[in-house]
């Protein structure tokens, strides 16, 4: 190397060494304390941000008549302030136990005998628990609330347990009414309530949204890293949703292994019905008829997108006669494969040099058995990597088997996008999985053919 080459190579060294350095000093000396504030200032943001966690009209009810006094304030080491709050409220426990039987008791039908709708229950239960909470007290209670100084300015971490107490117990409300099924009614007998409408329409009246999430205050790429984890968690291990993806990939692996028997059975009989057809001389009406049904298939199957041929064969086919999707799906993927199979395995047998039947002849085999023991062996050897493809995107292709709702890989994908409202993850994992099994199958043809190889020597 000349010294030339050896200097631009160390100048490059000495700048990646200062860039990382400058990175972890950044990482490492960020600042750890919150930028100064004063009482009523943190006052005033405090109840601006639980004012807006109301989001029913009753919830807006109770945030009007709830105050935060700040009395004291400290800084934290992580990028915090830590106030001593009063904080005056309404007890919604002490308010509306009286009262619950009242709400679960209410009728569940109109006075011309149908039900009520769910707008109707929520205006009804409304107005009653206006006029309950309008006229009620507030208590005081001392609590500990926390803010966080992030780049885009100070956030309150409001976790369930935060607002709940803030909203006077509101949670807990929501949590006793959904767990009732029955009530006592105003002669004392115990009833079962009447309609599921009236729980939910009563639970909608308490509704609160918050981010209860802690903000990070780390540095950029600790807050990226931390960023991460919390999302890998959300997406694949909080309700176990990662059970769900291995569901799907079972799913997947089953479908394309029955498609792959189904799609080489057929590929092998369509191609040794359609070169016998070519090779026969004489012709006789059956093999001619055959060899027409067999054309026509490949041309109907190879002319027509997967996608449409599965949404065909289910849900024309097989959903009016109760068949599962699976082997909806199976039968689908088997015959679009076959006809891929059966051109490839053709085109293998046909490049055997006519020789080659010819000798098989001389040594005194039939048609069959010259197909069966010196052509086929051949043809195999010559198309096994146009077959591997043909099984790697037959693997592939199993993904659009969702559009007729069938629990593989892909609809379990689908699932944890829609629970999550997330699309990098969740995409990117079945990418990677649908990669690392095309590389496994790859693999396992390249040691097939290693040996194919080997026994030619």
């Amino acid at each position: 190397m000349s010294a030339k080459k050896k200097i631009i190579i160390g100048l490059i060294s000495v700048l990646i060494a200062i860039g990382l350095i400058f990175i972890g000093i950044y990482a490492l000396n960020s600042s750890s304390k919150a930028d100064e504030t004063d009482i009523p200032t943190a006052e005033a943001f405090v109840n601006e941000e639980f004012d807006k966690i109301a989001v029913s009209q009753i919830s807006k009810l109770i945030a009007e008549k709830n105050t935060i006094k700040v009395d004291e304030l400290s800084y934290g080491s992580q990028k915090n302030i830590i106030l001593e709050c009063r904080i005056k409220t309404v007890d919604l426990h002490t308010l509306l136990s009286p009262h619950y039987n009242e709400f679960l008791g209410t009728s569940p039908k109109k006075s011309t005998g149908m039900y009520k709708s769910k707008s109707d229950l929520d205006r009804e239960f409304r107005e009653k628990l206006t006029a309950l909470i309008s006229d009620c007290d507030t208590t005081e209670q001392k609590a500990t609330l926390t803010l966080y100084q992030t780049d885009s300015g100070l956030r309150i971490f409001a976790d369930k347990e935060t607002a709940d107490f803030i909203y006077g117990g509101i949670d807990k409300i929501r949590t006793q009414i959904l767990g009732k099924t029955h009530y006592t009614d105003s002669d004392g007998t115990e009833r079962e309530i009447g309609s599921t409408n009236i729980t939910r329409g009563l639970v909608e009246c308490f509704k609160l949204r918050y981010d209860d999430r802690v903000p990070d205050t780390g540095s950029r790429i600790v807050r990226m890293w931390n960023s991460f984890k919390y999302d890998f968690y959300r997406i694949f291990i909080e309700d176990a949703r990662w059970e769900t993806i291995f569901t799907g990939l079972w799913v997947t692996l089953k479908l394309t292994f029955f498609a792959l028997i189904i799609g080489i059975f057929l590929g092998f009989l369509v191609a040794f019905i359609r070169c016998t057809a070519i090779k026969l001389k004489k012709k006789n009406f059956l093999l001619s008829l055959l060899d027409l049904i067999c054309k026509l298939y490949i041309s109907i199957i190879r002319g027509t997108p997967a996608m449409v041929q599965i949404m065909i064969i289910y849900f024309v086919f097989f959903m009016p006669m109760g068949v599962s999707k699976f082997v909806a799906a199976v039968v689908c993927f088997g015959l679009n494969s076959g006809a891929y199979v059966a051109e490839i395995v053709r085109g293998g047998i046909m490049s055997v040099d006519e020789g080659q039947t010819e000798a098989g002849r001389s040594l005194g085999f039939g048609y069959m058995s010259t197909m069966f023991y010196i052509i086929l062996p051949q043809a195999f050897k010559a198309v096994l990597p146009a077959l591997a493809n043909e099984f790697i995107v037959l693997l592939k292709e199993t993904s659009i088997a969702f559009y007729i709702g069938l629990g593989d890989l892909m609809y379990s994908v689908n699932a944890i996008r829609a629970a999550t409202y997330t699309q990098f993850m969740p995409l990117i994992a079945a990418a990677l999985i649908y990669l690392v099994l095309v590389l496994v199958l790859s693999k396992l043809v390249s040691i097939l053919e290693r040996r194919l190889r080997n026994n030619e020597r």
